[in-house]
């Protein structure tokens, strides 16, 4: 079983040009890292103009709190000769305290453009609502069972998943890296148990059937109210085998 990636890491969130937030590390109190690239909101006719003020704005949840910053990008930045749609471009950044208690971040930027017009990125207006993975799923364990002599050619895709009691749903998704042919497959858990420091899930009744020995890249979306989430293991998903 491939590990967990970053888990005791300090906590940080990437904001990329192509409209992606990357969240990565886990979700630690103190200094929280904001990486922003500044193309989401200001487009490539205006960037050699004068120098231009995003403000963002983050609400933790639930306790309501909320912190507001400033990021600046001067006059001439060669925005546009170093755009990167992975975050790996000219990127602004700043650092704010994560206060205890905090399980969700509400964010959103605005810019006043030249023309006098404040331009927002707010996600229509439902602004980004950002979760922990490694909070919100507290352990991931799955293994590929030996085959039994009644069916030899094939092997059981097991799941032990832990998550917070909040995750209503939650399904893996996933594929086999030696069978390229073969499409991904979205497959439901099931809760069997849920308790105070969590809730227990697993593969479904009727089981997972894989080719013997096989290997399985697997990532798990789950949701939390209306809100979907991933954890793709930070970007290297998961293996079981």
């Amino acid at each position: 079983m491939k590990p967990r990636q970053n888990q005791g890491s300090r906590p940080q969130i990437t904001f990329t040009s192509d409209f992606h937030e990357l969240v990565q590390g886990d979700l630690v109190p103190g200094p929280f890292v904001l990486r922003y690239d500044p193309l989401r909101l200001i487009p490539p006719e205006e960037v050699d103009g004068d120098k231009h003020e995003i403000h963002a704005h983050v609400r933790f949840h639930p306790s309501g709190q909320t912190w507001e910053g400033m990021l600046v990008v001067p006059a001439n930045a060669p925005l546009t000769e170093l755009a990167d749609p992975a975050g790996q471009g000219y990127m602004l950044e700043t650092t704010f305290t994560l206060p205890e208690g905090v399980d969700e971040l509400e964010t959103w930027f605005s810019c006043t453009h030249d023309d006098g017009f404040t331009h927002w990125d707010s996600n229509n207006g439902k602004n980004h609502w950002l979760r922990f993975t490694l909070n919100d799923i507290k352990s991931v364990q799955a293994t590929v069972r030996k085959p039994d002599k009644k069916n030899p050619a094939q092997s059981s895709l097991e799941f032990d998943i832990t998550t917070v009691p909040q995750a209503h749903s939650v399904a893996a998704r996933w594929y086999l890296p030696s069978f390229q042919d073969r499409p991904r497959v979205e497959t439901a858990l099931v809760a069997n148990d849920t308790k105070k420091a969590g809730k227990h899930w697993i593969a479904p009744p009727e089981g997972i059937f894989v080719p013997t020995a096989a290997t399985v890249a697997f990532d798990i979306v789950y949701f939390i109210g209306d809100r979907k989430f991933t954890d793709d293991n930070q970007g290297r998903w998961y293996l079981a085998d």
